[in-house]
């Protein structure tokens, strides 16, 4: 079961993401665009299905609104995978204003940090991703543990280089 929030995992979690499981679900709040959504949710989702393997995904700006609550995944020792897209910004949001407000941007980045350490500083294994080759390692780890795993992986946020949202690039091309 996959479950993210709204934002920065979404555009490419709708493109790419293709799960062929017997019983196997993606979990996204898209309607109201609610940030800090996925780490609550995997609480919820275990306690309904605790044979369910877990994954959430996520950007930095729901973690903020939401990294109490990795406190109950480590009590509960909840076997999550947690993704955390770590760009220090609102980064849906700055792609928005990126195209629409001529690259006028208005309080949407903040201190780009180990989001890990925090992670870890609530008992959680974790591993800080900076480079794509690390990645494969810590997502093998994080699946053949047997409680939450966090894995902070730095990422360009989606200035650099905008995600597949059809109407991103048609309002690029007016």
């Amino acid at each position: 079961m996959v479950i993210a929030d709204a934002g920065t995992p979404t555009p490419h979690i709708n493109r790419f993401l293709r799960l062929k499981g017997k019983g196997s679900r993606f979990i996204i709040p898209r309607a109201f665009g609610g940030l800090g959504y996925a780490i609550p949710a995997v609480v919820g989702a275990h306690l309904a299905n605790p044979q369910a393997r877990l994954v959430a995904m996520f950007g930095d700006g729901s973690l903020g609104m939401s990294a109490g609550e990795l406190e109950t995944l480590s009590r509960l020792n909840i076997p999550v995978v947690l993704i955390h897209f770590n760009n220090g910004t609102f980064g849906w949001i700055k792609a928005l204003q990126a195209i629409h407000s001529q690259g006028r941007y208005m309080s949407v980045d903040f201190t780009q940090g180990d989001m890990a350490a925090v992670a870890k500083a609530f008992g959680l294994k974790a591993f800080h991703v900076t480079q794509p080759d690390e990645l494969d390692a810590a997502l093998d780890e994080a699946f053949d543990h047997n409680g939450p795993v966090f894995i902070d992986v730095v990422a360009a946020s989606e200035v650099a280089e905008l995600p597949s949202v059809y109407s991103w690039h048609q309002a690029l091309k007016k």
